[in-house]
């Protein structure tokens, strides 16, 4: 929705979702945090109970909108935290993007607040209906905040490795799988060559660059096969393959078995995790 972000809370079931180009399952208990700025899709769902609320960021203070929640426009000290309480909305990059897993108790606390907004908002019982829904989606924000926060430390040393090439790239890989990607332009995001690229890649993640990739859209067809009922030429083109037969032979190739045979039966086959796929 423009000019809105949204808070999803995953309660029952999975989904297999689609957010800027990422593709991967969500399993509850989840909370997503998405907003304008997002490309959201639900490709597929099992059982799935979620709710929502949708919210403008001057409903948290009167000053922040969309406009000036980058860190670079200056805004009273006093709303920083504020400010940086809606970055889980609006800073998505690589592999985050906005979701978030619970423990029981999170998950019992987050729902609670979200049930009551919701009670609020239908019954509108009175003239400060809208003061305690303000009341109680800051306590919701908190919360998720220091998930946030926590998930950002134990990420600090991944985070830290932003000027490792190999990172760059297959950050660049995660986002752009599906479009066309060619070894000569990894080169040029990381001013190496291709000898001295494919040898950092072979020292880091056991394979070259080209390998990686290609194992990267092979996983991500791993959990549409698994997940979702797409048709397997869909697939084919949604991971970033040309052509569907050439498709079909790199993944029987990688894993001994076709697409189809896959499909039919996918927990015999383990995802790739970085150096290879494989059978179990």
């Amino acid at each position: 929705m423009n000019n809105r972000c949204t808070i999803i809370m995953v309660s029952c079931g999975n989904a297999t979702i689609k957010i800027n180009n990422h593709i991967q399952t969500v399993t509850s208990p989840a909370v997503l945090c998405i907003s304008q700025y997002d490309n959201f899709q639900c490709l597929e769902h099992t059982h799935l109970s979620a709710k929502a609320f949708h919210f403008d960021p001057w409903y948290i203070k009167a000053c922040l909108k969309f406009e000036n929640l980058e860190d670079s426009i200056p805004i009273d000290e006093k709303f920083v935290y504020d400010r940086n309480m809606l970055y889980m909305f609006t800073k998505h990059h690589g592999n985050f993007q906005g979701i978030f897993y619970l423990t029981p108790q999170q998950y019992v606390h987050i729902n609670e607040l979200m049930l009551m907004i919701g009670a609020e908002t239908y019954a509108q019982s009175d003239d400060y209906w809208t003061c305690r829904i303000r009341r109680m989606l800051r306590q919701t924000l908190n919360c998720i905040f220091d998930i946030y926060v926590d998930q950002c430390k134990l990420k600090f040393y991944e985070l830290s490795e932003n000027t490792n090439p190999v990172t760059t790239c297959t950050d660049y890989i995660h986002d752009n799988y599906q479009n066309d990607i060619t070894l000569s332009f990894l080169c040029e995001l990381v001013h190496l060559n291709r000898t001295t690229l494919n040898q950092r890649f072979k020292q880091q993640v056991n394979c070259t660059c080209i390998e990686y990739l290609l194992h990267y859209r092979l996983k991500i067809s791993q959990e549409l096969l698994s997940n979702t009922n797409l048709k397997i030429d869909d697939i084919a083109t949604q991971c970033g393959f040309k052509y569907s037969s050439y498709f079909n032979r790199q993944f029987t190739k990688c894993l001994g078995i076709t697409p189809s045979e896959f499909r039919k039966n996918p927990t015999g086959y383990s995802m790739f995790e970085g150096e290879k796929i494989s059978k179990l």
